[in-house]
């Protein structure tokens, strides 16, 4: 499937900026939260889009303080309960930019990246789709991109071949479809050997 990507982001840590949001709601947020709503509205352009978020680890500190907390204290703050599910990053993006599209969620342990964004260039054949992925567990990263089939220029073509058990000696990680993108790497391939993305010109 050929696409384009019209916009992306890479959010580190370092260099995550929520200022656009309220600071009623920056204080709710997460560093998950924080990082994936930075990298989403670096690539948000209106409410006409699809959204897919991927995360191997979601939000597996509050969940830790919510173990913790019941284990002291017997009980569970409900605001920490309802912001500790998997999805509360782009569901609150939604919220906030009052998207009122569909949007997945998705953990695929080590295939959370390439498994979100095939969803998303899948997606795509019917409108644009915004991506993001976002882990904070290992490394405190998020990237994402705004895919579009419709346009006429395309740039990138994903080919899902049959499984022959190929292992890649690196995980399918954001950085390193970065990498990709910015022509660092020829080419991107999943772990598993099940897809790979080319750049068109360098198929032609």
């Amino acid at each position: 499937m050929k696409f384009c990507i019209k916009k992306y982001a890479y959010i580190t840590e370092e260099n995550t900026d929520v200022s656009f949001l309220e600071p009623m709601i920056r204080r709710k947020l997460s560093a998950l939260d924080k990082i994936a709503m930075c990298a989403l509205n670096n690539c948000y352009e209106n409410k006409d889009v699809k959204m897919i978020f991927s995360s191997h680890y979601g939000e597996l500190d509050r969940l830790r303080k919510l173990v913790q907390q019941y284990t002291t204290e017997n009980e569970v703050s409900p605001t920490t309960f309802s912001f500790s599910v998997h999805n509360s990053a782009i569901g609150q993006f939604s919220l906030i930019n009052k998207i009122n599209e569909s949007y997945n969620s998705i953990s695929a342990e080590n295939d959370s990246f390439i498994s979100g964004l095939t969803e998303a260039i899948i997606s795509a054949k019917e409108k644009d789709v915004l991506f993001c992925f976002c882990d904070t567990e290992k490394k405190k990263e998020a990237f994402a991109c705004l895919i579009s089939t419709n346009n006429e220029i395309k740039d990138y073509e994903l080919f899902i071949k049959e499984h022959n058990n190929e292992k890649h000696n690196e995980f399918d990680d954001c950085t390193n479809f970065l990498n990709f993108i910015e022509k660092r790497k020829d080419v991107f391939k999943s772990q598993n050997g099940l897809f790979e993305i080319k750049r068109i010109e360098d198929i032609n």
